[in-house]
Formats: C-alpha cells, structure tokens, sequence
C-alpha cells in the first residue's frame, strides 16, 4: 500500500488565533505492513486557550501511535482491534482529565473535538467526539463516517428539524461532548473496510460546514490526488471555497489517499 499525505490548516478570515491542531502518522510493520493515522482537534472557539486543549489531545495521540500502539503490531487480528480501542478509550479519558485539571488550577474552561481515523491493512476505525468529522472519498463519493455529537445532530436524529433548517438553527454550535470539559466522554466509534484507493480527510467544522459532498469530491477523489501536492493545493482551494461562502471558523484537513 502507498500512502500520500498532508496537513492543511488556516485560522480563517476572522479568528485571530488558529484553535485547531491535526496529525498524520504513518508506520511499516513487519505482521499489518503500512498503517497510517490521521486526526484533527478542533479547540472550542466559545472557551479560553482551545488551542492548548486541541494541541494535548493531538500530542497525545502522537505519543500513543510511536509507544503503545507500536507494542501491539505482534498481535493476532482477532485481538488487535478490540486492544487498540480499549487502549485509545483509556487514553482519551486521561487526557481528558487531564485538561480539565488544568483549567480547574488556572480558573479557565477549556475543551477539544476529537475525529481520528487509524488503518491498519484494509481495515479502519474511527474515534469521534464533538462535530469534526472523518470523511471516506472514493472514485464515486465523499461519504462522512463519523456521526457529530452535537445538538442538531439529535434534533434532526428526532425528526424535529431537517436539513433545511440546520443552517439558520441558533443551536447548530452546541457540542453534546467535548474532551475537557465533559466529566464523563462517550467516543463514538466505528469500525470499516477501506476499498481500493481511498482518500481519507479528518476535518474540523469550518471545513465541512458549507461545502457540499460533490465538491469534496471533485477535489478529493483518488484520481485527483496524483501528489501529496496537489492533495494539499485541493485542500487549499476548498478551504477558499468555504471562506468565500462567509465561513468565519478556522478550517483544517488532515488528508491522506490510500493506493491499494
């Protein structure tokens, strides 16, 4: 398997401080082959210091992909990825935790979204909190694999808007969790195969907010990621594509294309 990659991030038109944090990680074992990693945080822009959230819970995720994740190549198929996401749930409460006992010692309140996507053969798993997202591109469409964990979410989950109704919603803001700032996370998680040649985008709101599946696609479809240049130089134009449609949150993709 070939891996293409990049990390495109801006603070957008508006914010003075970029809030959000991404990682790309990708690794040769000698059992599984190539495995990558990608996830972006999305600092609460409504919180004191949600970049210092963002950025520890990435920090974190980077520690865990080199130490424990590296201990678990050895093992059989059948184990691994009940072991990886009782080991990724343990690391997300601690760090969790961990934000928040900074903020309770400096009297601030500060949290994080969390999307995290990891490949291992033509296997995945994603890890979500809050309502940045994972999405799947293939030769046909770009799918989003994550459910957000937000307000809207649930009300249209209950049937009590639709679609329509979701940008003018005055609580389409409203997170259900978040790293740091709630006592007790719920992850939700999914688990996938990964067809043949796959771009894979874990993205923070600003991105997906007001773009449309078709134009994700025809930037990001596998065909058109022949680079990691041209990856990120698409990236770049659809992040332009949403400032120009009033996006004022900061934007950012961690992209990778998978060639199987």
């Amino acid at each position: 398997m070939e891996v293409k990659a990049c990390i495109f991030t801006d603070a957008g038109k508006v914010r003075k401080v970029n809030q959000d944090s991404c990682l790309v990680k990708v690794a040769n074992t000698k059992r599984y082959g190539r495995i990558s990693f990608a996830a972006v945080c999305d600092g609460m822009g409504g919180l004191s210091k949600g970049e210092v959230a963002s950025c520890k819970m990435i920090r974190a995720l980077e520690g865990w992909f080199g130490e424990e994740l590296a201990l678990m190549q050895n093992l059989p198929e059948d184990k691994l990825w009940d072991t990886i996401e009782t080991s990724l749930m343990r690391l997300i409460v601690k760090t969790s935790s961990d934000i928040r006992r900074y903020g309770r010692h400096r009297g601030i309140k500060l949290g994080t979204t969390l999307t995290a996507f990891l490949q291992i053969g033509r296997k995945y798993m994603t890890f979500n909190i809050g309502d940045s997202r994972i999405y799947l591109v293939d030769r046909k469409r770009a799918m989003a694999v994550t459910r957000d964990q937000s307000l809207v979410q649930d009300k249209l989950d209950k049937g009590i808007i639709v679609e329509a109704d979701v940008a003018a919603d005055p609580d389409r803001s409203v997170l259900l969790q978040s790293v740091g700032t709630n006592l007790e996370i719920k992850p939700d998680v999914s688990r996938g195969e990964i067809g043949s040649n796959t771009t894979v985008l874990a993205v923070s709101d600003g991105f997906w907010r007001t773009l449309e599946g078709d134009e994700i696609h025809g930037k990001l479809c596998p065909q058109m990621c022949v680079t990691s240049d041209d990856m990120l130089d698409s990236c770049r134009k659809l992040a332009e594509l949403a400032m120009g449609r009033d996006e004022d949150d900061n934007i950012s993709v961690a992209a990778m294309c998978l060639e199987y």
